[in-house]
């Protein structure tokens, strides 16, 4: 059971000013605290009557109450906490307790951190291939001055400005309410040590680092790479957010890439486009690709060189997609012009010609 006499269990008289009452709760916090005590049920024990007295000899109403005619229920933190919150907050309806105790739900589960989103941009065969890169990242760590805790010195101690000490937040008035477990201090009802200087109590700080990051082959334009726990660490020993890495391509002078496959332009002559031809034509990977130019072909067709497209990350490949061009010869001399001509009279006749149309000759 918890001491009724307030007075014993700090050790001070009944006459005791306010500075008299803070000074022996921090020193009897110091000695009894169960941080400096694990597993010790009796300092546990001691710690909740000195919490309870503290609480009671603190609050101006509650000494003069006790004063004069003592609590009869002083031996329960529980009912005390209830029939006189010290921290409490009132609600005029179930819908606004209900509002409350959602919000002190929010407030007591550690809160994850949020997410750090940044851009990395690489080369189109980078892309094909995959390759690993770093980026630098600007995020929220735990503070390495107070291991993470956001306060320091934990031999101090000094009443939870939440619950005043209760180690209880109640909800409610009358029988409409509810007492939980203070949401900042855990129910211990103190705070141990001061705040860290580093990171004003929030147990995390900024940093710059350099993060190594894999590109997986075939990834795509705008596609997020995502790095669980590498984000902003949460407060407070919270769990870290992610890292989202978005991928940004590079355009390629020869290429262009359309999903899987990659689109160039095939320039051939007008003797290969009539009589057909076998070319070697590049590719993104460097080595040389045949391909066979059909006879007739026209400006516009489409050729497929299957498999020299991008790889995906399922190991399947894209194609190499070749856009005819006619590429026509500046003819200067008149032995060329002579056989233009020629080539010209034989393959051209009244009939192939478009309606409305007569041969000129320049």
């Amino acid at each position: 059971m918890l001491s009724r006499d307030h007075y014993a269990v700090l050790g001070v008289s009944p006459d005791a000013d306010a500075e008299t009452i803070e000074s022996a709760y921090r020193r009897l916090c110091r000695r009894y605290h169960p941080d400096l005590s694990p597993g010790d049920a009796q300092a546990r024990a001691a710690f909740a009557r000195i919490t309870l007295a503290y609480r009671v000899l603190t609050d101006s109403s509650a000494r003069a109450r006790y004063d004069s005619e003592g609590h009869p229920f002083a031996d329960d933190l529980e009912v005390i906490a209830g029939a006189a919150p010290a921290s409490g907050t009132q609600h005029e309806s179930f819908a606004e307790l209900f509002r409350g105790l959602c919000d002190h739900a929010r407030r007591s589960r550690p809160q994850r951190g949020s997410d750090v989103h940044v851009t990395v941009t690489c080369r189109l065969p980078d892309a094909e291939r995959g390759r690993r890169t770093t980026v630098e990242v600007r995020r929220l760590q735990g503070c390495t001055h107070c291991g993470a805790r956001g306060f320091v010195r934990m031999g101090e101690a000094s009443a939870c400005a939440t619950c005043r000490g209760s180690g209880k937040e109640v909800f409610g008035r009358g029988t409409l309410h509810v007492g939980l477990s203070c949401s900042d201090c855990g129910g211990e009802g103190i705070r141990s040590g001061s705040a860290c200087p580093q990171c004003h109590a929030s147990g995390v700080v900024g940093s710059s680092e350099t993060i190594a990051i894999q590109i997986p082959p075939g990834v795509l334009a705008g596609q997020e790479l995502r790095l669980a726990g590498a984000g902003n660490q949460g407060k407070r020993g919270a769990p870290a957010g992610d890292l989202v890495v978005t991928v940004k391509v590079q355009e390629h002078p020869d290429f262009e890439r359309q999903g899987p496959h990659l689109v160039t332009r095939l320039p051939i002559s007008v003797s290969e486009a009539i009589l057909g031809a076998r070319l070697s034509v590049p590719t993104l990977e460097g080595a040389p690709a045949a391909v066979r130019i059909p006879p007739g072909a026209r400006p516009g067709m489409r050729l497929r060189v299957r498999d020299k497209g991008l790889e995906m990350a399922n190991g399947t490949r894209g194609d190499l997609l070749l856009d005819v061009e006619i590429w026509l010869p500046e003819v200067v001399d008149e032995d060329s012009k002579k056989l233009i001509r020629e080539f010209g009279e034989r393959t051209s006749t009244p009939a192939r010609r478009p309606p409305g149309r007569a041969t000129v000759q320049p």
